[in-house]
């Protein structure tokens, strides 16, 4: 497997497994022998055409694979396994002023229940009259 900065080295390597100067890998290719020799060398910037071109003039077939970065979020993966997808997609549906509309009244609501729940735990706490 080779990553984008060692794709002249995977040139190299895959010419001289199949026995070939530059000048034959150019013929088969239909370029020039310096381009094959600048490829080598890391110049250029060839293109995935190019590429597969290059693969198949060696008998080989070019092969893109794209890979994450850093290995998924654990916690994350984790909470994506329970999330109802249906609410998403209900709620993107939504304009955005109607999502900011519903944010507000969430938080209107939150605020009324967090001081219900206050005043229900004074009341609790709060003796009446004749008990200590």
């Amino acid at each position: 497997m080779y990553n984008i900065s060692t794709i002249h080295r995977a040139v190299r390597e895959a010419r001289q497994a199949a026995y070939l100067t530059q000048r034959e890998l150019a013929d088969r290719v239909g370029t020039s022998q310096s381009a094959v020799a600048a490829l080598e060398r890391g110049d250029g910037n060839p293109t995935v055409e190019t590429l597969a071109r290059l693969a198949a003039a060696v008998g080989m077939q070019l092969q893109v694979t794209l890979t994450p970065v850093a290995p998924p979020d654990p916690v994350v993966a984790l909470y994506k396994q329970g999330v109802d997808r249906t609410l998403l997609r209900e709620n993107l549906r939504r304009s955005v002023d109607e999502r900011l509309r519903t944010l507000g009244e969430w938080q209107e609501n939150g605020r009324a229940l967090a001081e219900a729940t206050a005043r229900a735990k004074r009341a609790r706490h709060t003796p009446r009259a004749g008990e200590p």
